[in-house]
């Protein structure tokens, strides 16, 4: 018998919830990419699989906001800032505007500040923290059903 791949096994994700509204819905399928094969870390923009940081053994599914190194900061006038620069966010179906402004948020060298595109029914970094490299299952690579198509190098929306 030929001996599969054990990535193949942890590559298939269902979307359970609304976090991610309108760029994956409920009861999507998700195909991943592991993070063996993206060393150069996850860009601005990507979707990712990672381990709740709830620590109740669920799997979120969110976007990457900020990379290592940098501060993040959430503004109600302006959004999400990015080292004091506003973050263009096309793929939000309305433009993020919270109640209150946040203290920034420095994310470390291994960690990444993630957060749903749904963001008024989205548990996210907000209120856990920027996320661990260590904790990031994989890089969303396709989505079933195929709405639109997304491949590796582009981010889903």
């Amino acid at each position: 018998m030929a001996r599969v791949p054990a990535f193949l096994f942890r590559s298939r994700f269902r979307v359970h919830g609304d976090s991610m509204r309108p760029t994956l819905l409920h009861g999507d399928l998700l195909h991943i990419i592991p993070p063996c094969w993206t060393p150069a870390g996850y860009p601005r923009g990507s979707v990712v699989v990672v381990m709740s940081p709830a620590q109740d053994g669920a799997f979120w599914v969110k976007r990457v906001v900020g990379l290592p190194g940098e501060f993040v900061t959430i503004q109600g006038a302006g959004g999400v800032l990015i080292d004091d620069s506003p973050l263009p966010e096309p793929y939000l179906s309305h433009p993020y505007h919270p109640a209150e402004d946040t203290p920034p948020w420095l994310c470390d060298g291994d960690e990444y500040f993630l957060m749903g595109d749904n963001r008024s029914d989205s548990d996210d970094s907000r209120r856990y923290g920027p996320v661990s490299s260590h904790r990031i299952i994989g890089r969303v690579w396709l989505r079933w059903p195929l709405r639109r198509p997304a491949r590796s190098q582009e981010p889903i929306q």
